[in-house]
């Protein structure tokens, strides 16, 4: 807290301006106000620290000198168009993309070539048996053992008689199939997971029988496919994996690998995952119908919860679902989906599986109301009430029932029968899904399915429903099969490979070194979800030791059978033998948009035809350390937010709306001037600053590319001139500007590689960079930026062409971004001279002896354009400060980059100051100044670099001391007789330096110092937002974390609580060992539940001392914390400094004496938001005194009572419980203060970049999550 004198004056200090407390006491104010501290004084205390500070950073960072060296070595300016520079970001983006494309389809081509077989194979198999014995030989993804082929392979065992009714008839006698072993190494180029890049592995789920004669056959063809797979690896080798999903249910991935199952139930099925469903079936519009009558109770009504389950997860996020429970009325499950269809969004299906768990049972069932009510909302967006537009759209209602009572021929008649055209056509189709196994009416429930193109299934039991599930997939990809000449190539949403289930337990087992946190180096928490889970630089895990995750998306195409009637020429087939896909990580789009060219505070970003993120530098995979279950599903206008002074959730702008909408339409266009306020460092600090956006279609993809740039610093750049590239082509030695160790270049930008990326082991992106630098330094090896292009394959007469039509890349071909390469020879040749060598050599002649000794100025850096970073010690240095460039090596994409260049266009040639959040509980902490390296050439100037230095912090205290002091005001010194008690030196004045955020920089408390000033001295930020100094901002964050505990106890003692207990426990019992039994004979697998764990500790407690050789001592009880993340939104409250005129202080003075009571309010989760209103959820409960919003608070969040003071007394004794105490659940007391703001504090020296501490909390969701985007 604010340690306050009695009838003293506060005076706290900001970094933009400086302002003074003062308390009201006995003797008239203005007499204690002149006393201490004068406007006018403190404006000159302002200012003189100002210089002084300025004078110290031009010295030590050489900003003046580097300026001149840019314009020696003729660097240039060049004007930047963000039409054209969208265009070629696009460009670069569809040749990525269509070299993906070309790969796949591929694979789609020699599949529907191979999969020709002759004759109807599998009977011939059966007669055979072992004769041939590779024809029953596979490499199994899960049961092929690790070793040599000489190794006798083990033949797969008998399956159980009752295994599943849908292999009836293979019960006679089934062939053997072998496993063949696997050899396999760790391979960089598949993040070291052990694999094979000569042969694919099969996977084939619990539910599929691999010794079924048809899967036999498909697993023995596709086997032709390995050849496909290596010709596409050697055609592009970025390619990461590539696969072959059957719809006979087994997938066979390249390169091989040994699925980590850890004796758990395997439970994937390619046929369930959405590049699959995607691909053979356009956007679906579906209405479940659940018969929830009387019959349905029991067993019946289990599978029919299990049925709709399936159903709902082979839905993604293009399609739209709604689930009706009927029985004598129709009803939704969830009231708040009523009469409209819902994205099926992992949430919203999710929410929808829940709210199945719980409807009643009873009445009987009216199936005519129960079609006709989804007819009428299918054919509500049909004619485009509901949505806009889906010719393409299948729909589809799906009846889950026990049996149909009466004919329904009436309905079907009215709604589904449509004559327009002259042909007979049938808008919607039905799927019946019978249930049980004594049913009757089974001719009516096939009438519905075969006469509205649909298909019919009768269950009987848990086991059947996974596949019999999937059928329907078949039924509605036929006629797309018939047509047989347009494949789609369909593009995935984006997932973490994290969540890819054959590579997500090796991941796991390299990411458990994370908690190593490298050699205990401490990350932030964006940093640290930046290094482990959305980056992927591979060649760096050697040196981190820790896995990374990464963001990818696939693309996939349909496979169809062309070969069905030459088998069978009875009937016209229209099968479908799979999808073909492979993954693409989204850094390969993000390197295509080379981010240094676009430069600081511009961003490249891609959104889905559903208005989703799949690309953007504030999307947030991981909250935490909890990866996020929707961040897949977060929309543009969860991220881009319009600074509107909106305070209400979920209310997006005019224009980030039409943004968003031109986007999903594919459209081509640009939006200029918008004012977009965002959050830097951990969404603690908050700016707002103008953008323009310009976006057009991807080709091929359903993406569309969006740029974001600054208007006036955005449309220039730093460009290599003509004199520095005649030096270059005269022979400049590149290594001579890399010498020591402490330098680093960006870690995700590709300055030079090989295609080939595991040919080198580089453990360092500067490893890398030296070993092309040292080869284009070589006269012998003929340098050129990239190699020859390839050119398309010749292919003889009667030769196989595997990799259809392209060339194989050879191993010793590279690419050199020349731009990028030469910028950064540039800017190390014009820092070189002052930051070359890894030691600081003080240099006299140039001043910088001085101010390092004072301040004791311990290291200075300089960060450039082009993603070098340098750095110098005065002194020889070890521990976590030698290595700086592992924290802060991204160059433009750091916050305190960002935040100096905003800095600089608000205020020129100002420093940004910064402390870090906990400063004030280590002693030795240390501040660091930033100032921008702005290069001038034709009346233009752009960011060229920031440099910067750190000292301790308590110089920085001493320095304002020592000026406060000197200048001390005349009264005060001839009252003390000395000025060594005047100034911030007085018992009577605290100081504070704060940045423009609010953060506490000096303090005379040194706890303090990290701080929010709200929570050091409340009062005087009130004041300081009431002048105006400070704009109080409201930022949602729509990706948050909720993080939920709960306390998990292993004692026995509830369940003698009562005799209810007993009977509920009887029944868990016994449900428990039926799902237990299922679960043992892979029938079924209870709901996923991935977002929940247990801490790694637990306590003990034993109800009494054990005693040895006592058998009735107690058993011991251990408790967890069974700790779950759920996605929520939270409001953050941030203030941003306000830009005031220079000329005089700002002054604030309160005639009337005032108690401010401090009250926080409890958050709103989602486990109340039922019973919390909207105004409830913001404003919480209602206070008893009049509320007024201040210090940086939506009403609700932070509130302050205000009560008149009967008399002075009372004030002194709450000012000194305000002096002392923390805050507590009690309101905080204190008094109100005369406030100057001097906002000329340090004209040179300041921190225009903002940032105030928020109270963190849920805000009501209702049901945003659950319906319709």
């Amino acid at each position: 807290m604010v340690h306050i004198r009695k009838g003293g004056c506060g005076i706290p200090l900001l970094l933009l301006g400086l302002v003074v407390v003062c308390q009201h006491v006995v003797l008239p104010a203005e007499a204690a106000w002149h006393d201490q501290a004068s406007p006018e004084l403190v404006k000159q205390w302002a200012e003189r620290l100002g210089k002084t500070l300025s004078d110290v950073s031009r010295k030590v960072t050489r900003v003046a000198d580097i300026k001149k060296m840019y314009k020696q070595i003729g660097a240039s300016i060049k004007k930047r168009d963000g039409e054209t520079l969208v265009s070629e970001i696009k460009q670069n983006i569809e040749e990525m993309v269509q070299e993906k494309m070309d790969a796949v389809k591929c694979i789609m081509k020699w599949a529907e070539e191979e999969s020709y077989v002759p004759t109807v194979r599998w009977e011939d198999l059966i007669l055979e048996e072992e004769e041939d014995g590779d024809m029953f030989r596979y490499r199994s993804s899960k049961f092929s053992p690790l070793g040599d082929e000489e190794e006798f392979p083990q033949p797969t065992p008998e399956p159980p008689l009752n295994y599943t009714t849908g292999i009836a008839h293979y019960r006679k006698k089934v062939p053997l199939v072998y496993y063949q072993p696997l050899e396999l190494e760790p391979d960089p180029h598949f993040f070291n997971i052990p694999v094979n890049t000569s042969f694919s592995t099969v996977h084939v789920p619990t539910n599929v029988f691999d010794r079924a004669p048809e899967v036999i056959e498909a697993i023995q063809w596709s086997k032709k496919l390995d050849p496909v797979f290596e010709a596409n690896f050697r055609a592009d080798p970025s390619l990461t994996w590539q696969y072959f999903g059957s719809a006979k249910g087994f997938m066979r991935t390249y390169p091989g690998m040994k699925w980590k199952m850890n004796d758990e139930v395997d439970l994937y099925d390619c046929r369930m995952q959405p590049w699959y469903i995607s691909a053979v079936s356009c956007s679906k519009e579906v209405v479940i119908l659940l018969d929830t009558s009387g019959s349905m109770t029991g067993m019946r009504f289990s599978i029919a919860r299990l049925v709709a389950h399936s159903l709902l997860d082979t839905f993604t996020s293009n399609d739209f679902v709604t689930v009706l429970a009927f029985s004598d009325t129709v009803k939704t499950p969830i009231p708040c989906f009523q009469d409209m269809l819902i994205q099926a969004t992992k949430e919203n299906v999710q929410a929808l599986k829940e709210a199945i768990d719980n409807v009643p049972i009873e009445g009987y069932g009216n199936f005519t109301i129960a079609f006709s009510a989804a007819f009428q909302l299918l054919e509500s967006y049909r004619d485009g009430r509901g949505r806009e537009g889906c010719e393409s759209c299948n729909q589809a209602i799906m009846l889950i029932t026990d049996g149909v009572p009466s004919n329904l021929t009436e309905v079907f008649e009215t709604y589904n029968r449509f004559n327009e055209t002259g042909e007979m056509q049938i808008p919607v189709r039905v799927f019946t899904y019978l249930l049980g196994k004594e049913v009757t009416n089974v001719r009516e429930i096939q009438w519905m399915a075969c006469l509205n193109r649909g298909w019919y299934t009768h269950m009987q039991s848990l086991e059947e429903v996974r596949e019999e599930a999937l059928r329907y997939l078949n039924v509605i990809a036929r006629p797309m099969v018939l047509q047989g000449d347009q494949h789609p190539v369909v593009w995935s949403h984006a997932y973490a490979d994290f969540q890819d289930r054959k590579v997500s337990q090796w991941l796991k087992e390299v990411m458990g070194q994370h908690m190593d946190r490298e050699n205990e180096l401490a990350y932030t928490q964006a940093e640290e979800d930046r290094r482990f889970v959305i980056g992927a630089d591979h060649e760096s895990i050697k040196t981190r030791k820790v896995q990374q995750f990464q963001l990818m998306t696939s693309v996939s195409i349909p496979v169809f059978d062309r070969f069905g009637n030459i088998r069978d020429n009875t009937s016209v087939s229209a099968e479908l033998l799979g999808v073909a896909g492979l993954d693409v990580p989204l850094k390969m789009f993000l390197e295509k948009t080379k981010p240094y060219q676009i430069g600081v505070n511009g961003y490249a970003f891609l959104v889905t035809n559903n208005g989703y993120i799949l690309m953007h530098p504030e999307l947030k995979p991981v909250v935490q350390g909890f990866p996020r279950d929707n961040f897949n599903s977060v929309d543009l206008t969860e991220i881009e937010m319009v600074d509107d002074d909106t305070v209400e959730a979920r209310q997006p702008n005019e224009d980030t709306l039409k943004l968003r909408n031109s986007m999903v339409a594919h459209e081509k266009g640009s939006i200029l001037d918008i004012k977009i306020k965002f959050a830097l460092d951990d969404q603690r600090r908050i700016n707002v600053e103008t953008r323009d956006f310009f976006y057009l279609p991807v080709n091929g993809t359903p993406f569309t590319l969006g740029l974001s740039l600054p208007p006036n610093y955005g449309t220039f750049s730093i460009d290599v001139g003509e004199k520095f590239r005649k030096l270059e082509k005269a022979g400049i030695t590149s290594a001579n500007y890399f010498h020591g160790t402490n330098w680093r270049v960006h870690p995700d930008w590709v300055y030079c590689r090989y295609l080939h990326d595991n040919i080198k082991n580089f453990t360092t992106p500067e490893e890398r960079l030296m070993h092309f630098f040292k080869k284009k330094d070589n006269e012998e090896e003929k340098w050129k930026w990239f190699s020859d292009p390839l050119l398309p394959l010749d292919v003889e007469s009667g030769e196989e062409d595997h990799s259809c039509g392209r060339r194989p890349v050879p191993e010793d071909y590279y690419y050199c971004d020349e731009d990028l390469v030469l910028g950064l020879l540039m800017e190390a040749k014009a820092i070189n001279n002052w930051f070359g060598t890894d030691e600081w050599v003080l240099r006299d002649i140039m001043n910088e002896r001085e101010p390092v000794e004072h301040f004791n100025i311990t290291m200075r850096f300089v960060s450039t354009h082009a993603g070098l970073t340098r750095w110098q010690y005065v002194n020889a240095m070890s521990g976590t400060e030698s290595r700086f460039g592992d924290f802060n090596n991204r160059a433009i994409d750091e916050d305190w980059y960002k935040a100096t260049i905003l800095l600089h266009e608000e205020s020129p040639d100002s420093i940004l100051f910064n402390v870090p959040f906990d400063a004030g509980a280590d002693p030795d902490q240390t501040v660091t100044a930033f100032t921008a390296v702005y290069h001038q050439d034709g009346g233009h100037e752009v960011p060229a670099a920031v440099a910067g230095y750190k000292f301790p912090i308590h110089r920085l205290q001493q320095q304002l001391y020592k000026i406060t002091e000197t200048y001390a005001s005349p009264s005060c010194t001839e009252k003390a007789g000395s000025t060594d008690l005047c100034g911030c030196a007085s018992e009577d004045i605290s100081c504070y330096l704060l940045d423009v955020n609010g953060y506490v920089v000096v303090s005379d408390e040194f706890n303090d110092t990290g701080r929010f000033f709200g929570d050091v001295a409340p009062d005087a930020m009130v004041a300081l937002k009431k002048i105006g100094a400070y704009r109080q901002m409201v930022l949602f964050d729509y990706q948050a974390t909720c993080i939920n505990q709960t306390i998990v106890s292993s004692g026995a003692a509830d369940l003698f609580l009562t005799p209810v207990r007993w009977v509920q426990g009887l029944l868990s019992y016994m449900a428990g060992q039926f799902l237990q039994v299922a679960v043992n004979n892979y029938m079924w697998s209870p709901v996923d539940a991935a977002n929940s764990f247990y801490d790694d500790y637990g306590e003990e407690v034993s109800s009494k001392e054990a005693k040895d050789d006592d058998e009735d001592a107690a058993r011991p009880v251990y408790t967890y914390t069974k700790v779950e993340s759920d996605p929520c939104d939270k409001i953050r409250l941030l203030a941003l400094v306000n830009m005031t005129s220079k000329d005089e202080p700002l002054v604030y003075e309160d005639p009337e004496p005032e108690i401010l009571s401090f009250t926080t309010v409890e958050p709103v989760t989602e486990k109340n938001v039922e019973s919390v209103t909207d105004d409830e959820a913001m404003q919480g409960d209602e206070p008893e005194k009049e509320v007024q919003e201040i210090e940086g608070g939506v009403d609700g969040e932070v509130k302050y009572e205000t009560e008149n003071v009967e008399n002075e007394d009372n004030q002194e004794e709450d000012e000194e419980d305000l002096a002392t105490e923390e805050p507590t659940e009690e309101p905080f007391v204190f008094r109100s203060r005369h406030v100057s703001f001097s906002p000329n504090f340090i004209s040179d020296s300041t921190d225009r970049f903002l940032r105030v501490e928020s109270l963190d909390r849920p805000i009501d969701m209702t049901c945003r999550n659950m319906a319709e985007t």
